[in-house]
């Protein structure tokens, strides 16, 4: 049960969650950029920095979506995560997998 104290702060942890998946997302395709344009040839992890890059601003774009769901009050009937919540976790995760697998050949 929520105090009333806490009324509201739901939306914001929900931006801010968003906001950290995208900021770290981001993070990690300007590390790969710049890792791969450091060395004298650039090798395939450019595309996948460019990918990275791409999925940062999708997390961000539905991230202020879902948020602004929350913030509407009375909430929407389905409010349960719909198919693109799972899809983006599940991509977040592959980006951090193929991340580790690249840097660990180069």
């Amino acid at each position: 049960m929520t105090s009333p104290s806490d009324a509201g702060l739901q939306a914001e942890r929900t931006g801010l969650a968003w906001s950290r998946t995208s900021l770290g997302v981001g993070a990690n395709a300007v590390l790969l950029a710049v890792r791969e344009l450091t060395h004298d040839s650039p090798g395939p992890s450019l595309v996948l920095a460019g990918a990275a890059a791409v999925l940062a601003v999708v997390v961000a774009v539905y991230g202020r979506f879902r948020t602004a769901q929350i913030v509407h009050s009375p909430l929407p009937s389905p409010l349960a995560a719909t198919r693109a919540v799972p899809l983006l976790g599940i991509a977040v995760a592959v980006l951090a997998l193929v991340t580790g697998v690249v840097l660990s050949l180069r």
